[in-house]
């Protein structure tokens, strides 16, 4: 089941969460341990037994070594402290990759997931939805956001616990050790903190900036990709570069200065840490020149490997804030995504057929905006099973949204759309696009076989049944010219291929589907006509298939069982070619200009 928060891909993989830090905290026991070891055995080189040790920590860590030294020499105590400190550090390196290979698995979960589930959201999305949110916003979401999200989850786990379970250790071990050191690391922590919340409070309101310009790069990217030829035939490269540059350079300054203020972040801990080393040795100096205090040097270097801890902990802590932030702001962007309410809402009912129109119209209408300004008004028609209905119209003259509101891709402002009798909004979506295929001017081919795009439409179809669908559309020609026949790669855009072949292709796909209702939305724009006249030829023979054919050519729809005009979103007459040859001016104009006559 697909996520619709961020929050649902942790829950998800709550055990790992949880389970990866717990590991960390056994590594961060191991690493608080070591100085205790090494301080017991630089005591025990002071002393002949543990128990004249003066600091129990350390009286007790002792016993534990002669448990298992030889003998009692210092050097075996040596030998024996630097076995057990080296099985420490091996137990903790093992525990170490266990864990960090939870937290690999947990964060590459959480992306696909998330991934996954915002893949499956765009697929769903109305064309509103995403021009509401927009293509740019939507390609650096899916790609850009959930890396960041990914490296947020990874640095979660593999720190959130053990940071703060170190930098809180070292701060009870040092007071335990000496109470004067402790109060000068107590008072260093909370000013280290303070500076990493006031940059990265500044830094974050940078991210959301940033994320915002890579959605315009983005934008722009797929505009030159698209639209290269055109940028190439106007000879504007140099223009189209300009603007492209002028919009990285922005990129550029707001993330030189976000990393800026995240730079000052290690310069400034270090100053900090290093102040405290001088407070430390200025605190012990009399004990450091105290012959009576033989404990001094074991408790400075236990002291110094707990700075250095406290230290390396912060900078961990403010790298690992550092990418939470991003994957904040990248989960916040993601969640805008997955919780956005979709405007196309399926129905649940289903109907047979019956004697009753396919699709019927009654008094609809349609504004871009759902106000008053209708593009499309008071349509009023109806198709039955069979019949063929040509639409014809100048550009702009609503035809291919007309479609687009059988196909539900929108729906209506007002009025109503019937499909088999049922409201169409009430209607099953699943079961209402299983019944059409719908082909596009614009062909859309994906990257893969031939016999690969056939099979969407169709997954059970045949062989037999692709090879009779791609001669019906006219399409068996040319790719049986091909080695590899219907095996044949199409690359990525479709670019082996020219206009009329994609669109043959595109036809055939829909008729792998054996569709109740064929819609052709201007689909043999870039065919010549005595191509376009032999399919349409093929098509009248598939008596139970309705057609709804939109074209900008008489000679595509005029055979037509009866058409509808279309002229500023309203349907401005209807009837058979001859009837409209007679009665409508502007039919006859576009017949007129298409067909010369003596």
């Amino acid at each position: 089941m697909m996520i619709k928060k961020v929050s649902e891909a942790y829950k998800k993989n709550l055990a790992l969460i949880i389970f990866g830090p717990l590991l960390k905290i056994i590594e961060a026991v191991f690493d608080l341990f070591i100085p205790l070891f090494m301080k017991a055995i630089i005591d025990l080189s002071q002393y002949d037994e543990p128990s004249q040790i003066p600091n129990a920590i350390s009286q007790s860590l002792a016993r534990f070594i002669r448990v298992f030294s030889p003998g009692d020499a210092p050097i075996s105590d040596a030998i024996t402290g630097g076995i057990i400190i080296l099985v420490m550090g091996v137990v903790g390196f093992v525990i170490t990759m266990v864990a960090q290979y939870l937290a690999a698995v947990t964060s590459t979960n959480v992306g696909n997931e998330v991934r996954n589930s915002l893949y499956n959201k765009i697929l769903h999305m109305s064309k509103k939805d995403r021009d509401e949110i927009t293509n740019a916003k939507l390609l650096t979401v899916i790609n850009s956001d959930t890396y960041q999200l990914e490296k947020g989850v990874l640095l979660f786990v593999r720190l959130i616990i053990r940071a703060p379970f170190i930098l809180l250790g070292a701060l009870i071990l040092s007071f335990v050790l000496d109470w004067r050191v402790g109060i000068a690391f107590t008072v260093i922590v909370p000013l280290i903190v303070l500076v990493n919340i006031l940059v990265l409070r500044k830094s974050s309101i940078g991210y959301v900036e940033i994320q915002k310009d890579l959605d315009e790069l983005s934008s722009s990217t797929s505009e030159v990709v698209e639209g290269s030829r055109v940028v190439r035939a106007s000879n504007n490269q140099e223009a189209s570069f300009n603007k492209y540059s002028n919009k990285t350079s922005s990129y550029e300054a707001k993330s030189i200065k976000v990393n800026k203020i995240n730079a000052l972040i290690n310069p400034l801990t270090f100053a900090l840490t290093s102040i405290v080393l001088i407070v430390i040795i200025y605190l012990l100096k009399g004990d450091l020149f105290s012959s009576s205090n033989v404990l001094i040097a074991s408790t400075i270097i236990a002291e110094m490997s707990y700075l250095a801890q406290i230290f390396f902990t912060t900078v961990q802590i403010t790298q690992a804030i550092i990418e939470v932030v991003k994957a904040g702001v990248s989960s916040h962007r993601i969640d805008d995504v997955l919780a956005k309410e979709e405007s196309i809402i399926s129905g649940d009912k289903t109907n047979e057929d019956g004697n009753y129109p396919l699709i019927k119209f009654n008094h609809v209408n349609y504004s871009f905006n759902k106000d008053d300004n209708y593009f499309l008004t008071d349509l009023d028609f109806e198709v039955r099973k069979g019949e063929t209905l040509g639409i014809i119209g100048g550009t702009g003259s609503g035809k291919s949204t007309l479609i687009n509101l059988m196909e539900r891709f929108i729906d209506v402002t007002s009025g109503e759309i019937l499909y088999q009798n049922t409201p169409i909004k009430e209607y099953d979506l699943k079961s209402l696009r299983n019944d059409i295929g719908l082909v596009n001017q614009k062909a859309s081919l994906f990257k893969g076989s031939i016999y690969d795009n056939m099979k969407m439409s169709n997954p059970i179809a045949s062989e037999e049944e692709i090879i009779d669908a791609l001669k019906k559309a006219e399409a068996y020609e040319f790719v049986s010219k091909y080695e590899d026949g219907i095996k044949h790669e199409i690359n990525e855009g479709a670019t082996n291929l020219s206009g009329g072949q994609k669109q043959r292709l595109s036809i055939a796909r829909a008729l792998v589907k054996h569709p109740k209702i064929l819609i052709l939305d201007d689909s043999t724009s870039a065919l010549d006509l005595l191509t376009d006249k032999r399919i349409r030829s093929q098509l009248n023979e598939m008596k139970d298939t309705t057609k709804i054919i939109v074209s900008q050519r008489v000679a595509t729809i005029q055979n037509a069982d009866y058409i509808l005009v279309l002229e500023g979103g309203k349907i401005v007459e209807r009837g058979k070619h001859q009837e409209l040859m007679k009665n409508s001016s502007i039919y006859k104009e576009i017949y007129e200009t298409q067909v010369k006559k003596d």
